[in-house]
């Protein structure tokens, strides 16, 4: 290979030279702070530059690698080269560029001239006087891209209505350069091209490009799982022609759907990407065992090594159902106005706000494997009945992840004839250790009278309590959003304040365990300030009355007292109701 540190000027402005980005490569992606990033260090840049004296050295800005190959596509007209990595600078460059030319002031003497030599880098002409962009862009950005090379200062209304990072990226430029002198934008498009350097690094068609590609990018400039194993897929020309179906229309259809695979998720105990979470599903469910995220690619280029090209293009139509499911589940504000009737939502709602993300490849599983709705909607209840139960039992949930995969082996090698139901219930009834076990009515009584929980799993319980009381026809709103609530404490932590009883020290204690529980709490519409929060029962009972018209509240506003004795009867109470909501199939 050839590499060799060059200024821009030499990638920008050297004959037929032609950079076309492959069409696997991932979209543009730069974000405001990135643009600020790079107008910082050029306008430090020149600034420093303009403070030397003459025999000083050149303050220069080092960019990087930019990694190119030789394309077989090369003709007498154009020297072309697939751009392998560094595409995200090289497009920034080419709108910065086009920026400074576009904010030429014409009416000036030979501005005309100036113009053409800016705008001279993103373009060059053949033998035949036939004019090329600099850069080819592919796919999702092509329309973007092409229309700001295109222009010339005037159709910026035109390209601000396309929706698209890479018009972001150049209005800002836009912006940022719009009242300089022509001779400031000529200062800064020579500091740019000039003091600007990188290493060039050109590949011989034999090279393996994706090779050095994944080496780089796991060494140091982090790519997603999906971005690599797209280039690992896609450099085998044979697959190509099924990048289309099986992968733009999915991930990268348009910037909506960009955004979503983009979105971050919790996954354990880290934020991934969408995309990233759905390729780690899919690969635990296909291998049966857990897998790294950390090394999620290289385990997917070790399973991938032994397949042949029919079971690859399996494996991306597989994909593309999983990613089907995937994309509609209901997740975040979806979930928000719910009714205690929509039994997928609620499903969701719980493993969201309990943060069990890691039974996500089993709910992946067996949307693929459960046609019928009906049969679908029986192992939800089931799974909300097992989780829900186990939170409000204070069972760990360390071996979940082993646990779901575990679940996953059982279904898929069970009996075939048996309903996906029927087997889950039973793989679930027949735990008895602690951490798969579901738990029994007098556990879950148990937990209600004794566990303490987080604030938010408490909200969790009792939000879906209240949905399950007002869904009868006696109620004229059905509908809830978990959002509009917070968790209080009936009994106030600080109840010695307010709450007079002479008590023992071992008495204190049991109340202090108490007001901790279930029996205790309950979800209102506002955060009460300490005054009242802390206030007397014949006081505060009056104030819960106004800020929550729930049963779970009002049913109790009328006792004369609250104390360890109400708190158990209203445990029970909420015992009852639970045992009906979640039961123990």
């Amino acid at each position: 290979m050839n590499i060799s540190k060059e200024s821009l000027i030499k990638l920008f402005n050297t004959g037929t030279n032609q950079y076309v980005i492959p069409f696997f490569q991932r979209p543009y992606v730069w974000k405001k702070e990135d643009c600020e990033n790079l107008y910082e260090d050029l306008e430090n840049t020149l600034r420093i530059n303009k403070e030397k004296v003459i025999s000083e050295h050149h303050k220069e800005h080092f960019i990087g690698t930019i990694i190119t190959k030789n394309s077989p596509a090369s003709t007498q007209m154009t020297a072309q080269y697939d751009l392998v990595d560094g595409q995200q600078r090289m497009t920034t460059f080419s709108l910065l560029i086009k920026a400074l030319a576009n904010n030429v002031d014409l009416s000036e003497e030979n501005a005309g001239h100036l113009y053409e030599n800016l705008n001279g880098s993103l373009f060059f002409k053949d033998a035949y006087g036939k004019i090329h962009n600099r850069i080819i862009h592919n796919r999702l950005d092509k329309k973007a891209f092409d229309l700001i090379m295109g222009s010339d200062g005037t159709t910026d209304k035109e390209i601000r209505d396309i929706n698209n990072k890479i018009v972001d990226t150049y209005i800002y430029f836009r912006q940022k350069y719009s009242g300089l002198t022509n001779d400031e934008l000529l200062e800064r498009n020579f500091t740019l091209l000039h003091r600007f350097p990188a290493i060039n690094m050109v590949l011989e068609q034999h090279d393996d490009e994706q090779e050095i590609f994944d080496t780089i990018n796991s060494l140091g400039v982090k790519l997603t799982t999906s971005e690599l194993l797209k280039n690992h897929i896609f450099s085998d020309k044979r697959s190509q022609e099924l990048y289309t179906e099986y992968w733009e229309d999915i991930f990268e259809a348009d910037e909506e759907t960009v955004a979503f695979w983009n979105a971050k998720k919790t996954a354990g105990r880290v934020y991934r990407e969408n995309i990233d979470v759905l390729l780690y599903c899919y690969l635990l469910i296909e291998k049966e065992k857990d897998v790294s995220l950390e090394h999620l690619f290289k385990d997917y280029k070790e399973w991938l090594s032994t397949k042949s090209f029919e079971e690859k293009q399996e494996f991306l139509k597989t994909l593309k159902n999983y990613a089907d499911v995937y994309f509609n589940l209901p997740s975040g504000t979806e979930l928000n106005n719910m009714r205690f009737s929509d039994n997928e939502k609620r499903f969701f709602h719980v493993i969201e706000n309990l943060n069990i993300t890691t039974i996500y490849p089993l709910v992946l599983y067996l949307y693929n494997n459960i046609e019928d709705e009906a049969e679908r909607e029986k192992c939800f209840l089931l799974l909300e009945s097992y989780l829900v139960r186990r939170a409000v039992c204070k069972l760990t949930t360390k071996n979940y992840n082993n646990l779901f995969i575990s679940l996953i082996r059982q279904l898929k090698n069970g009996d075939s004839e048996q309903a996906i139901s029927t087997r889950l219930n039973d793989i679930l009834q027949g735990y008895s250790e602690d951490t798969a076990r579901f738990p029994s009515d007098e556990d879950f009584r148990n937990g209600f009278h004794n566990t303490k929980l987080s604030n938010q799993q408490a909200r969790e319980i009792l939000f879906l309590i209240s949905l399950y009381q007002i869904n009868t026809v006696l109620h004229d709103l059905t509908t809830l959003s978990c959002n509009a609530f917070s968790t209080e404490h009936i009994m106030p932590k600080k109840w010695s304040e307010n709450w007079f009883k002479d008590l023992t020290p071992e008495e204190s204690f049991e109340r202090n365990r108490k007001l901790l529980t279930l029996g205790n709490l309950t979800i209102i519409t506002k955060n009460l300030n300490s005054k009242l929060r802390n206030s007397a029962w014949e006081n505060k009972r009056s104030i819960l009355n106004q800020y929550s018209s729930l049963p779970i509240t009002t049913n109790y506003t009328s006792s004369e007292h609250w104390d360890e004795e109400t708190i158990s009867n209203r445990a029970n109470d909420l015992t009852d109701l639970a045992l009906v909501i979640w039961k123990k199939h």
